[in-house]
């Protein structure tokens, strides 16, 4: 008896030393550098972290190349073909009439270098039209990063909205709603998507942008239940509390309540789901371009991955390239969104 006594002594002063750590290591910090501390301790989430944030400076530096030759560019002051085509996306060096050739306009074609294989010149080949596919990679990073980004944020934030509302009004509109969601959710999403943009494609065409802009529209409408579902449960569980029935007191208005002390106590679900979202949303937006319902103008991986679908055997590399950013892409915000769920909310590491 005094032995087993003894382990559980030791046992316990363990436990309790681990605790004072743990204490230690929280105290004076907030959520945010609480949530960093823990996602250190897992590899896999910070290989996803700099994945993404890899993938952000390349959209950043991409998207301020690309202006700044558009924006800045000068005339051609050496009467070089190459300027005058725009092959190459240069930086003028002040004091000179020369530019320094930074890499290929991802939109123009360099005539006589058609289907090359990967080189030291072309790293990821040329397609057989004459375009650079790095160029293409790396200048179609902006535009695939804003669409996945800005389609789960819209999905987000309408089933966050629709979802508090719900939950806390209740009574016959919590049902309406509710019944809609299930409806909605029980819908082959993916084939009404496909559906939905075909039938709106004439209306994508009357201005700049139109078909993406009607593309993440009916995609967040069709997205937002799952969300709504997580946002609902949290305001259930909320609205009965104590600082809940204070505010009311004050003669808070209900939309008070609900956007500045309700959904910001959300937060962390919403922030998990919509980093694990958007990997989703680039991956719906990709197949709806595979499937021939994406914007063959657009400078995007998807899109150059449906045009180079049919050239796998003959040409590797024209789909493979593309195929290897969406799946780079996707792995980061998976492996990010899988170390920020646990570090937010620990209870649910397995």
């Amino acid at each position: 008896m005094a032995v087993v006594n003894d382990e559980n002594t030791i046992h316990h002063s363990k436990r309790e030393e681990e605790i004072l750590e743990q204490l230690k290591l929280v105290e004076g910090s907030n959520l945010w550098t609480i949530t960093l501390r823990r996602m250190r301790q897992d590899q896999l989430g910070l290989f996803g972290l700099g994945l993404v944030l890899g993938l952000f400076v390349v959209a950043i530096v991409a998207f301020t190349l690309q202006m700044y030759d558009s924006w800045f560019g000068l005339a051609n002051p050496t009467a070089d073909p190459w300027d005058v085509h725009n092959y190459f996306i240069e930086i003028w060096i002040p004091g000179t009439e020369k530019y320094l050739r930074l890499i290929a306009h991802p939109k123009h074609i360099i005539a006589g270098d058609e289907g090359l294989v990967p080189c030291i010149q072309y790293p990821f080949g040329t397609d057989l039209l004459g375009h650079d596919i790095f160029s293409r990679m790396v200048f179609g990073t902006p535009l695939s990063l804003a669409l996945g980004v800005t389609g789960q944020l819209l999905t987000s934030f309408l089933g966050a909205v629709i979802g508090a509302v719900s939950g806390y009004y209740g009574g016959l509109f919590d049902e309406v709603v509710q019944r809609v969601n299930e409806v909605v959710m029980g819908l082959p999403d993916f084939i009404l998507f496909i559906f939905a943009v075909a039938l709106f494609g004439e209306v994508s065409t009357l201005f700049d942008g139109g078909y993406y802009i009607v593309v993440l529209t009916i995609l967040s409408l069709l997205g937002w239940g799952g969300t709504s579902l997580i946002v609902r449960s949290t305001v259930l569980s909320l609205k009965a509390r104590d600082f809940v029935e204070a505010e009311r007191a004050l003669g808070a208005k209900d939309s008070r309540i609900i956007f500045k002390h309700i959904l910001p106590n959300a937060l962390s679900p919403l922030i998990i789901i919509t980093t694990l979202g958007i990997a989703g949303t680039i991956m719906s937006i990709t197949a709806l371009a595979f499937f021939g319902l994406g914007d063959p103008t657009a400078v995007s991986w998807g899109d150059d991955l449906a045009a180079y679908r049919d050239q796998l055997l003959s040409y590797w590399w024209m789909p493979t390239f593309p195929a290897m950013m969406i799946f780079i892409t996707m792995l980061g915000f998976n492996l990010m969104g899988d170390a920020l769920r646990d570090a937010l909310d620990p209870k649910l590491k397995s």
